[in-house]
């Protein structure tokens, strides 16, 4: 059994054969395409592994702050009931970490109330502004913060990944051209002329 190359031996490998001359150089243009290709395929697919990621983390802070959400549903805790929440979604490669504003409605019937959560809008780039806090509860303010800074974090990791997955998309196109380019130089013969002295 074949030992596995490491990366430095690859790196040797095509650094020796670029410059070899008893080689069949179209089969290794074609190697080296393909493997280029499988290279961004694989970024790809990393990039969906490591936003479920991110998904996970977020949700771990989500369930952080509502413990202690739970955990002051108790009249002995001034300001009962805190009115914000958090959710983390995942859809179509969009990673949502957002709040909402719970209004506690008493029912006709007069048991028990209704809850109504209005969507806060974020008005920053990676995290909302504190006013959007500003009818936090005295306990609620630092939870919220704390969660938020956290959340910050990940949208910020969030939107370097989706960075990374554009310049794959134009890496990819580049390598389309690439190839189309290097299928259509001709082979030299004597007395062609090559492009550079045709331009003098």
């Amino acid at each position: 059994m074949s030992k596995r190359m490491t990366h430095q031996e690859i790196c040797e490998e095509w650094e020796a054969v670029s410059r070899a001359q008893n080689v069949n150089h179209q089969r290794g243009i074609k190697a080296a395409i393909t493997q280029c290709r499988q290279f961004l395929t694989a970024i790809h697919q990393q990039a969906d592994v490591e936003q479920a990621r991110y998904r996970y983390l977020a949700q771990r802070l989500c369930d952080h702050f509502w413990s202690h959400n739970m955990a002051h549903r108790t009249d002995k805790t001034p300001g009962y009931p805190g009115h914000f929440g958090c959710r983390v979604r995942l859809r179509k490669r969009k990673l949502e970490l957002s709040w909402y504003y719970n209004r506690f409605i008493p029912k006709k019937s007069g048991e028990g109330r209704s809850v109504f959560s209005e969507y806060i809008r974020k008005e920053g780039r990676f995290r909302y502004h504190k006013p959007a806090f500003t009818r936090a509860q005295d306990w609620e303010k630092p939870l919220i913060m704390e969660t938020e800074d956290g959340f910050e974090m990940l949208r910020r990791l969030n939107a370097n990944q989706a960075e990374l997955c554009r310049i794959v998309r134009k890496s990819e196109r580049l390598l389309k051209n690439l190839e189309e380019h290097l299928g259509g130089l001709k082979e030299a013969t004597s007395g062609s002329s090559s492009p550079s002295n045709e331009e003098g």
